[in-house]
């Protein structure tokens, strides 16, 4: 087996428990990890800001994939420089901004690493869920149709999970079949949370992520182990050298892993694999 170099991680049901915490266990092994010469990667879904908070946690200068794998940012001693990024073409940001103001949804417009969202009070419900559960400070703007033209990094419409359906469909999965049916192959499209339909370039993931930051630091993918638990971390699953789902893991991030872990998420699972292979 390869010397592993590199360590990929999700974060919310795979280094952080239920609790939203990051169990000592996780931080001690990760940081004996780190001296050792080994690079510790945060991967997620969510922006820079949101995702650096957490390598100050564990005490590491962490390069990190962000957006899913839409763009890859360098370690803070580096200036979180930009390695890798590919947003969305400009028509799929114009359609969504359209769609949204016609049909009075939330949109989260992700741009040049900067959250906005239309200054609506009759919407600001969604924003307040998003920013509750994330910690992501948004910029809102009169006008969203100003951004036209742009190329957003990531967009997400958010939903409604619990209200009653009415004639415009309103549940994710819906919206999901909607704009799957005609958009198809053309963008990616992830279901995240109850309420969370995320569209990103269709030749991004978080294994492309992980193979452009093994590429920057000349790593063998062979000399990765990542781990992960939903549907977003199963091709970066794939690609690592050791792909390890958690107990707690979904269906489809199982399948991808090399390995599915005899630990959950609560029980410091990453800790517990890690103290084999290293």
């Amino acid at each position: 087996m390869s010397r592993i170099k590199m360590i990929a991680l999700d974060l919310d049901g795979t280094l952080f428990d239920n609790e939203g915490k990051i169990p000592e266990e996780n931080k001690i092994i990760l940081q004996e990890s780190h001296k050792k010469g080994i690079i510790v990667v945060l991967s997620s879904g969510r922006m820079t800001d949101c995702v650096a908070p957490t390598a100050d946690l564990i005490g590491i200068d962490c390069p990190l994939i962000v957006y899913n794998g839409a763009m890859v940012r360098d370690t803070k001693s580096e200036g979180r420089k930009i390695i890798f990024h590919k947003p969305l073409p400009v028509k799929y940001g114009d359609k969504m901004i359209d769609y949204t103001l016609k049909n009075h949804f939330h949109l989260n417009y992700y741009l040049n690493d900067v959250l906005y969202a239309k200054d609506d009070q009759s919407l600001r419900k969604y924003a307040d869920i998003y920013a509750n559960q994330t910690g992501a400070v948004f910029h809102f703007v009169s006008d969203i149709s100003q951004f036209k033209g742009k190329e957003p990094t990531k967009l997400i419409l958010i939903t409604d999970s619990s209200e009653p359906a009415n004639p415009r469909p309103r549940y994710r999965d819906e919206q999901y079949d909607y704009f799957y049916s005609i958009l198809g192959k053309e963008v990616t499209l992830t279901k995240t949370n109850p309420e969370y339909l995320e569209f990103m370039n269709r030749d991004v993931d978080k294994g492309v992520g992980l193979i452009k930051l093994a590429e920057h630091y000349k790593i063998d993918i062979n000399e990765i182990i990542a781990f992960g638990d939903g549907d977003n971390d199963a091709p970066m699953l794939s690609a690592a050298g050791i792909g390890i789902a958690m107990a707690n893991a979904g269906e489809k991030s199982k399948k991808a892993a090399k390995i599915v872990a005899q630990w959950d998420n609560n029980q410091a699972g990453v800790a517990r694999v890690l103290a084999d292979y290293l």
